[in-house]
């Protein structure tokens, strides 16, 4: 678990310093560091559980999906919503909605604001289900 949890504190050491070097922006990669904060601290639930959740982004969203059986570590469905928008802002910073750039940096700081939200609400799930995220908490 602690593996996990020293990754996501990493995450958010380098999401803090971008913020602060760059506050208006490098948003895609702001949005890329909340999800992978998320996933860390994700995988630091499951090993507190014991439970393997997989490697690729596709098992771990298999084995977290309150809808889907069997999987091995079902979320609730609020913290499983947090965690794909999360994943989907991610994706989306980084393989889609290129317009010009001015455009496409104004979009992506409003869609970092949702994160930030995404991200605070799933790591309070987290820490309900016994992970303590003191280090890893924007």
């Amino acid at each position: 678990m602690e593996k996990y949890l020293l990754q996501a504190a990493h995450n958010k050491d380098f999401h803090e310093c971008i913020e602060h070097s760059f506050n208006d922006k490098f948003y895609d990669w702001k949005i890329t560091v909340l999800f992978y904060i998320a996933i860390h601290c994700l995988k630091a639930l499951a090993s507190k559980l014991n439970i393997e959740i997989g490697e690729t982004h596709r098992e771990v969203e298999k084995n977290i999906n309150p809808d889907r059986t069997p999987h091995s570590l079902p979320i609730s469905r609020a913290a499983y919503k947090n965690y794909r928008d999360l994943y989907q802002y991610s994706k989306t910073a980084r393989y889609e909605g290129f317009t010009d750039f001015e455009t496409f940096e104004k979009l992506k700081e409003t869609d970092h604001s949702h994160c930030l939200i995404h991200l605070s609400n799933f790591q309070k799930y987290i820490e309900s289900r016994g992970v303590k995220l003191d280090s890893c908490i924007l």
